[in-house]
């Protein structure tokens, strides 16, 4: 019997001895001193390259006066199940090996190397001497890949 409590005792012991908390984890010792502004890496703003495909849209308070700038390209009939409908679609600028659009009215212009807000930026700046009001110019990359 002495020896049964004696086990008993030693067992119960080694099973509260396993329950403290371990104080030497490296992953959570410091944390509060962590600054999360050192840790996160900033967003990757893309450029614009030879060979990739930008929809570039032009919008005014008068759409009539963004017509000249926005090229479309009607798309074929097509059969839904319910009716036929026709949605025009916008043309995609391809960028040449030099890093030029042939942008309506405006003529050439050299995007390559720019970034997305960069190019719309230049855009709104060119339009000034047309559009009289501010214009809001998007630029998106239709095929973006990681090179």
């Amino acid at each position: 019997m002495r020896r049964l409590k004696f086990t008993l005792f030693a067992l119960a012991s080694l099973l509260l001895c396993s329950c403290s908390a371990y104080k030497k984890v490296p992953y959570l010792q410091g944390s509060e001193y962590l600054n999360m502004a050192n840790v996160q890496t900033p967003l990757y703003d893309a450029h614009i390259m030879p060979k990739d495909l930008l929809t570039i849209t032009v919008n005014t308070s008068d759409p009539d006066a963004a017509i000249p700038f926005n090229l479309t390209v009607a798309t074929p009939i097509t059969a839904n199940s319910k009716s036929l409908t026709s949605q025009p679609s916008l043309q995609q600028y391809l960028v040449d090996n030099n890093g030029n659009i042939d942008f309506p009215v405006l003529g050439t212009l050299h995007i390559g190397g720019l970034t997305k807000s960069q190019a719309e930026n230049m855009i709104k700046e060119k339009l000034k001497t047309y559009i009289k009001e501010n214009p809001i110019v998007n630029v998106r990359m239709a095929n973006y890949k990681i090179s």
